[in-house]
């Protein structure tokens, strides 16, 4: 039986829990995985290795105390060679024991103060626990020592450093991340939310203005886009954003136009303007 016996080497098998959690979250793919892996137990009962495989693949579930119970195995196999404590970590947070989680992350952390899974989920953990000024620091060091971030992290430390009320933090925590990951609508999406919040209208603009690179169609983020100088109290823009809306609905094609999307835009524009407009009227088959 082979086994990683250091626990730096055995490291990347935990980081790809985040990948695990994803690929076998669909009920399927989950029962796929784990069928294969009982499968090759029957033949190796005592290969730690595909016992820890199993707990990864039970926590990407959500079946914390399946997790749990291959992470004892693991333990009793091979102590040691397996970094099971964040993992266990995790699986206690799931099941919503996050005094215990916390407990074993911080255990792990005292040893390893930079392994970026394991202060993302006490990070976590702790705005489960509602304490987010420590939250902050763990997440902020999450994303500090994790090559690539995803997403969701990024939002958890934007969403707690909020909490706290630190908006510039929040901001500048996305914008390092587009600056590595490029454009991404989610980020931008998560940027214009706090700008509007905190009243930053030309960084919601030019947030407003990258999102509709994104979209198939610019009609939804022209309106958006007058809305917000709107709201802004920008009324002489305002009015010209709605004016720029109301005619390129006007230009397109009627069945185009027509769209239930579209014909909601014309009105909305058109309201925005003070104009009249017919509305549409509907006359019932004949007998």
């Amino acid at each position: 039986m082979i086994i990683c016996m250091e626990l730096n080497r055995a490291w990347p098998c935990l980081m790809i829990v985040l990948a695990l959690m994803q690929s076998v979250s669909a009920h399927g793919a989950y029962h796929d995985v784990v069928r294969k892996i009982r499968e090759q137990l029957k033949q190796q009962p005592d290969n730690a290795a595909l016992h820890f495989k199993l707990a990864q693949a039970h926590v990407g579930h959500e079946e914390a105390s399946a997790c749990l119970e291959e992470l004892k195995v693991v333990e009793n196999l091979a102590p040691g060679a397996y970094p099971t404590a964040p993992l266990r970590g995790l699986a206690l947070s799931i099941a919503d024991k996050d005094e215990e989680a916390k407990t074993e992350l911080d255990g792990f952390l005292t040893k390893n103060p930079r392994h970026g899974a394991a202060l993302a989920t006490r990070g976590r953990v702790l705005m489960k626990l509602k304490r987010p000024a420590e939250a902050v620091v763990d997440l902020q060091n999450a994303v500090k020592f994790t090559s690539a971030p995803e997403v969701e992290l990024i939002q958890d430390l934007s969403d707690v450093c909020m909490q706290v009320g630190k908006p510039k933090m929040a901001s500048q925590t996305i914008d390092e991340a587009l600056k590595t990951s490029g454009d991404s609508p989610a980020l931008l999406q998560m940027a214009l939310v706090i700008e509007r919040e905190t009243k930053n209208w030309d960084a919601a603009l030019r947030r407003i203005e990258a999102l509709q690179k994104f979209a198939p169609r610019p009609e939804t983020w022209m309106a958006e886009r007058a809305l917000l100088l709107s709201t802004a109290g920008r009324t002489e823009e305002s009015r010209a954003a709605w004016i720029a809306l109301r005619d390129r609905l006007l230009s397109l094609p009627n069945l185009e136009r027509g769209s239930p999307q579209n014909s909601e835009l014309l009105k909305q524009a058109r309201k925005a303007l003070g104009e009249t407009f017919p509305e549409p009227v509907s006359i019932a088959p004949k007998p």
